[in-house]
């Protein structure tokens, strides 16, 4: 895998934000793969839980603009940590973010995703 299989796979993800399908945003994490969102509380583990989180955040429209990534890619493991805005309601809201991906059958998934929104200071 390398830097641009990583920037691929987070296009993949913000497209299928874009599209508005929760389902399609819930298959690209593996089924034990941990979420911990930016609108949530909540551990949200496993995709009955990660589902719940993109029906309710995916209610209304919503866009992602990536502003930086910092990928590290391994054999079979890599990470991508950085800084996106969500565009919603007319709104921007400012986030930061780590995706950690494991590649099981030659299929890169989601296994940990931690957002939270940035700090103003």
């Amino acid at each position: 895998m390398s830097d641009s299989t990583t920037t691929e796979l987070l296009q993949k993800w913000t497209s299928a934000i874009k599209n508005g399908d929760p389902k399609q945003v819930t298959s690209l994490y593996h089924e034990d793969g941990i979420l911990l969102g930016t609108f949530s509380p909540k551990e949200r583990v496993g995709h009955k839980l990660i589902l719940e989180y993109f029906e309710g955040l995916l209610k209304s429209p919503v866009e992602v603009q990536i502003v930086s990534e910092h990928p590290h890619v391994f054999e079979s493991s890599a990470v991508n940590s950085g800084l996106y805005n969500f565009i919603t309601d007319g709104k921007t809201i400012n986030a930061r973010f780590s995706f950690a991906y494991s590649k099981n059958d030659a299929e890169w998934k989601i296994i940990a995703h931690h957002s939270s929104i940035l700090p103003e200071n």
